[in-house]
């Protein structure tokens, strides 16, 4: 039923989303969303605007415990050329609290594959 709520949101914020995945490269970076910008999207009381999600080399890791606006960030990710190219060689955690701060951790999978 909200399968896809989040994707206008998600693809919005995805040059930035872009740049901020680049920089995490070498340290943590952060973005804080409007709490009214995602109440315009869902509005029922108490709602829980958190996740976390784990992709690894372009596969998300998680996806059980993902709630659909996690999943949507993917979607919207992986159906960009740039994104997705970037992802494909990464293991990045995106984590979003309940204050709506979004934080990016990225570190490359490149030459910490087993021998």
């Amino acid at each position: 039923m909200t399968e896809g709520k989040f994707l206008a949101l998600w693809t919005k914020y995805l040059p930035a989303i872009r740049i901020l995945l680049k920089k995490a490269v070498t340290e943590q970076q952060t973005i804080t969303l409007s709490k009214m910008e995602l109440q315009s999207i869902d509005n029922r009381k108490n709602v829980n605007f958190s996740f976390d999600l784990e992709i690894s080399n372009g596969k998300i890791e998680n996806s059980m415990l993902i709630p659909q606006m996690g999943k949507d960030l993917y979607a919207v990710l992986n159906g960009d050329m740039l994104a997705r190219k970037f992802m494909g060689d990464k293991k990045i955690n995106i984590q979003m609290t309940r204050a709506s701060v979004i934080t990016f951790k990225c570190e490359s999978t490149i030459g910490s594959l087993p021998a």
